[in-house]
């Protein structure tokens, strides 16, 4: 006959086995489960995913700063943009600011004011802004560069093949490049300039986090056989801006 602690040891024998399977049993679960939830968790964002979030951030800014440079560009063109500053809003299409460009020869600082189709142009030697249409300056009208459908912010939505860039810092703004290409045509009916028939390469800096676009470096035969770049800057996102006209 067994003594009473026998049993007793026994018993405590058994349900150290039965605990130590259950815990084992838990432990296998537990892994399934964190295996499971990392293959079903969502895949991390595209360069295709960041453009569309920053089509979005640009769009509901409704207004917006820009500065635009050029680079390359080819000195025996008669006319052509150089450079330009002003500010913008999308609903209507609208812009007020200075363009340096070169007309017919000759370059100048002229301050630009473009709504309702309509141009108001500066020009050297003139008291006020006239009238005038930007095909016989052989410049675009600024304005369609803020419009949603076709404007600047059109172009993050056609790029092709977009990858990402280099990843760094400017200032206090971490900027994630996205490069890729643009069909020509596109971009020679928004800036007036380049060989619709060839592609153009487009980086992108967008601020992570807020995701606005901070930049836009468009490269390629704006002035065949020269190839050029055209640098836009963009700030000030939804600040209040009034075009008029002058």
């Amino acid at each position: 006959m067994r003594s009473p602690g026998a049993r007793h040891t026994r018993g405590s024998s058994m349900l150290g086995v039965v605990g130590l399977a259950a815990l084992v049993a838990l432990a296998g679960c537990s892994d399934d489960d964190g295996e499971e939830s990392a293959t079903s968790s969502a895949p991390p964002p595209t360069a295709q995913d960041r453009l569309e979030q920053a089509h979005g951030v640009l769009t509901d800014a409704g207004s917006v700063h820009l500065t635009m440079a050029g680079a390359d560009l080819p000195e025996e063109e008669s006319s052509y943009i150089i450079s330009a500053d002003g500010s913008g809003t999308m609903d209507p299409p609208a812009f007020d600011g200075t363009i340096t460009a070169v007309v017919a020869g000759v370059q100048a600082d002229i301050p630009t004011v473009a709504l309702d189709g309509q141009l108001f142009v500066k020009l050297p030697y003139v008291p006020a802004h006239v009238n005038t249409d930007p095909e016989e300056l052989g410049v675009p009208d600024p304005a369609t560069l803020f419009d949603r459908e076709s404007g600047l912010v059109s172009l993050l939505t056609q790029t092709d093949d977009p990858q990402f860039g280099e990843r760094s810092r400017a200032g206090a703004e971490v900027v994630q490049q996205v490069v890729g290409t643009l069909p020509g045509e596109i971009v020679t009916a928004l800036l007036y300039a380049g060989d619709a028939e060839s592609s153009f390469d487009v980086t992108y800096g967008l601020v992570e986090e807020s995701w606005q676009v901070r930049s836009v470096e468009i490269t390629g035969p704006f002035y065949p056989p020269t190839t050029s770049t055209y640098t836009v800057t963009l700030d000030q996102y939804g600040e209040p801006v009034t075009v008029t006209e002058p």
